[in-house]
């Protein structure tokens, strides 16, 4: 079992794969089945062995710092973790059939249980998780993910990004300019025929700008095109002054710069353009000041803040909003909506961690641990399996991860040895987790395809409305369904 565990999780094989390498490599022939039942044992067992020896571990351990986080994966029941965060070890984890009040209420309380009060409660911006934090740690402070948070602040602060990207799209003019980039040459042999290039080259430079267009407020793609549209128009016109002196023409230079400033100057797009050019000033100098910048595509684990830096950075965000203001009546209008969001999540964006002295204001790393659940599941599963995997296993692969955390190795695994460990464990706890497992987190459901549900619907009400006798067509569709018919309530006569 632990050598079917260790292949399936500690390397991500496919079950078909960990037979085979049993049965060429070990000369221990299993069938796929065998695999599975042993892989999931192994996890519950995996489980058991965390739930008992992480309190002791934490019990004189503080400040304890709580990181809470659910995830959604398509056809998958949310999967609710606890994390520690200055160990990163998984305290909790269970699968939720909802991200309700309720449930989230439930799953706090047993952390309370297991591992007492918490130092500081960290979440990103749901409401639901801020409520329950607040029913069972009333005194705990709770600290918001200031990722989660710049993510809403954005929009308030970047009004004109919507705006300018419906005016660049007016008319189609975007899909009129790479179609117009589709007649032009790929290369060539003369110099006109080069300038006929650097125009397409030109084109389809302003049209990659927008290839990825989500990530707001983080990623700006359309802003990007508008940019690239000016540095395209002041080339042109360089190219064509060029021209004069050469006493050369080419008439796509021109027609490019002709396009690309009446797609600039129209009203839709230049006054948006105009106002976001400010708004991107002040966004960037809030990341700064929050020290939270990003690239396009990473989002790296915020370092703490010390305490000392709080008044220096909330001086910052204040002066580059005064010098946003300055700039009229509708940029104080942004403003005020910005400076409302800091004043409405002050108590959360700030909380200093006794004893530590600094602000602790990331669930990244939690998160991050999400995504390496999915990662691994898709490698051993494959991509339409993912869901159901998750769905099954999301909170034992949340334990399992404790396997990747370098403290609870060293502080929790040294000298251990699983073998022994496992063969002391309850046998009868074991299988009632077993059995429990398909019950966990999501309700049972009719045992269909989901190809063949509509042919099973349609095939019963054709059933029954027709005038044929009941059996056995009654008997076959129950079969069909995966259940036995014992008997059925003839009509009245």
């Amino acid at each position: 079992m632990i050598a079917v565990g260790l292949l399936r999780f500690g390397l991500d094989l496919p079950e078909a794969k960990v037979a085979a390498l049993l049965a060429v490599g070990w000369n221990v022939p299993l069938p796929q089945s065998s695999v599975s039942r042993l892989s999931t044992e192994f996890l519950v067992r995996w489980r058991m062995l965390c739930e008992e020896r992480l309190p002791p571990l934490l019990a004189g351990r503080a400040p304890l710092l709580l990181q809470v986080d659910g995830t959604v994966v398509p056809g998958a029941p949310v999967t609710f973790r606890a994390r520690e965060a200055r160990t990163g070890a998984t305290l909790w984890a269970e699968q939720l059939e909802a991200e309700s009040r309720e449930e989230v209420v439930r799953f706090l309380r047993i952390v309370k249980e297991r591992y007492g009060t918490p130092t500081l409660l960290i979440r990103d911006l749901s409401p639901t998780i801020r409520e329950a934090a607040i029913e069972v740690f009333p005194t705990v402070p709770q600290q918001e993910d200031h990722w989660h948070y710049l993510s809403v602040l954005g929009p308030l602060g970047l009004p004109d990004y919507e705006p300018l990207r419906h005016g660049l799209l007016l008319g189609e003019a975007l899909a009129h300019l790479a179609q117009w980039a589709r007649k032009l040459p790929v290369e060539g042999g003369t110099l006109d025929e080069l300038e006929r290039v650097w125009v397409r080259l030109a084109l389809e430079w302003v049209d990659t700008a927008r290839q990825h267009p989500g990530g707001f407020p983080w990623r700006l793609p359309y802003l990007e095109v508008a940019r690239r549209m000016r540095r395209v128009v002041d080339w042109s016109e360089q190219l064509l002054r060029a021209h004069m002196a050469r006493g050369i023409g080419v008439p796509e230079v021109a027609g490019l710069k002709h396009r690309l400033r009446g797609v600039l100057e129209r009203e839709a797009v230049k006054f948006p353009l105009g106002r976001l050019d400010a708004e991107v000033v002040l966004w960037e100098e809030i990341r700064r000041a929050m020290r939270a910048e990003r690239d396009r595509r990473s989002r790296v684990d915020l370092a703490p803040l010390a305490a000392a830096d709080i008044v220096e950075v909330q001086r910052q965000i204040e002066a580059a909003g005064g010098r946003f203001a300055a700039r009229g009546d509708w940029a104080v209008a942004i403003w005020e909506k910005v400076a409302a969001k800091f004043a409405e999540h002050e108590r959360f964006l700030w909380v200093v961690v006794p004893g530590l002295g600094e602000v602790v204001r990331s669930t990244v790393a939690l998160e991050r641990a999400h995504r390496d659940d999915r990662q691994r599941v898709r490698h051993r599963t494959g991509q339409e399996a993912t869901g159901a995997a998750l769905g099954e296993f999301g909170a034992l692969l949340a334990f399992w991860s404790n396997a990747r955390c370098r403290w609870f190795v060293e502080e929790g695994l040294t000298g251990v040895n699983l073998w022994a460990e496992f063969a002391r464990q309850d046998s009868g706890e074991v299988r009632r987790r077993l059995a429990a497992l398909p019950r966990e987190g999501c309700r049972p459901r009719v045992a269909v395809p989901k190809k063949k549900v509509a042919e099973r619907l349609e095939a019963f009400v054709k059933l029954l409305t027709g005038s044929a006798p009941l059996e056995p067509a009654l008997a076959e569709w129950a079969a069909s369904i995966g259940s036995d018919l014992m008997v059925h309530s003839a009509p009245a006569e």
